[in-house]
């Protein structure tokens, strides 16, 4: 069963004496000090006169949660066994499957929605010599919505267009869906409900609780057609809990949704001189035709990126392995 922050807040301040410990607040308010043990799966451990009390992340004050932050991006440099190890994964390029419960606070958003999310499903990819003890690189996956169906198969069902190509190359690949499936609407338009952000935030909390270091690794997000305008809120996701964004793979992208990503998640317009957009495009394209393309990248280069860069290939509406691979390598020389 889920703890509810208020209630175990209530039961330690119930109990009496102190320990050694700092004060933490959750949103309502309440306070009570505790020393904190570690982080995992989005819930901050508090011990307590010898006992572990875990308590969901998303419901502490932005204070708490940057502290948690620090915590963890210092005690990365000399993890614990326990810290690094993370969940028991398999590595290699096969797809593992996580899933959670959502907080409180999550499901609450998504009662406005008509597939109402109770659990976090994350899905990882790891390469062969995945080593969360060092820094790594990690690709987050959107999936376009043209149906009800693809809505129901989230960004998940996207993991084997990319998980193989990217984990070969050494990436870390990740995609996340509530279990009703993507929160996002058709065609990946504005979400001002907050749900697909939410839920993000709760997935890269989860990651950072299994690995100390995951907040401080170089990303980047890719998308093919709908997923690929997609990709674009999936930046904003990542910009919100202060990660750093290195890249932008675009497959048969025909709109820049740049301004909608911004609106939604409030990013830094300044946060995305550091990344770099590789823009794919197939030649006998009919939906994003090069001249899409080509308005596309006239677009980003008059935005605040970094470098933006246009490869046709021979092809339709399609996500070109070739050209994902190229993709990769040109981010990770962007980080040396």
């Amino acid at each position: 069963m889920k703890t509810h922050l208020a209630a175990c807040l209530f039961f330690l301040a119930f109990l009496s004496g102190h320990v050694y410990a700092r004060t933490w607040t959750d949103v309502t308010g309440r306070k009570i000090e505790a020393e904190i043990l570690g982080v995992e799966g989005g819930k901050v451990i508090l011990g307590f006169k010898g006992k572990k009390v875990p308590l969901d992340i998303a419901k502490l004050s932005d204070a708490d949660r940057e502290f948690i932050t620090t915590w963890k991006k210092e005690t990365a440099d000399a993890p614990s066994e326990a810290s690094t190890a993370g969940p028991d994964l398999k590595k290699g390029g096969s797809v593992n499957n996580i899933e959670t419960d959502l907080s409180g606070e999550t499901v609450k958003l998504f009662t406005k929605s008509k597939y109402p999310s109770t659990k976090l499903k994350i899905a990882i990819a790891l390469p062969a010599d995945f080593d969360p003890a060092k820094h790594q690189r990690v690709m987050w996956i959107s999936a376009a919505i043209n149906s009800d169906a693809d809505r129901a198969g989230g960004n998940i069902r996207s993991m084997g267009m990319y998980a193989a190509t990217a984990t070969q190359a050494g990436w870390v690949v990740v995609a996340a869906d509530g279990d009703m499936g993507n929160p996002r609407g058709e065609d990946n338009n504005d979400n001002d409900d907050g749900q697909d952000l939410a839920l993000h935030r709760e997935a890269i909390a989860t990651l950072a609780g299994y690995w100390p270091g995951f907040t401080t690794w170089d990303f980047a997000c890719c998308g093919s057609s709908g997923g690929a305008k997609a990709a674009f809120y999936r930046m904003g996701d990542l910009f919100d809990s202060e990660l750093n964004v290195v890249g932008l793979f675009l497959a048969g992208c025909n709109e820049d949704k740049t301004d909608g990503a911004c609106s939604e998640t409030r990013f830094k317009r300044g946060d995305t001189r550091t990344v770099r957009v590789y823009i794919s495009n197939g030649k006998a394209d009919t939906i994003s035709t090069v001249a899409h393309a080509e308005a596309l990248e006239k677009s980003l280069k008059g935005g605040s990126y970094g470098d933006v860069r246009l490869e046709l290939f021979e092809g339709g509406h399609e996500m070109n392995r070739e050209e994902f691979t190229k993709a990769l390598e040109w981010f990770a020389e962007s980080q040396g």
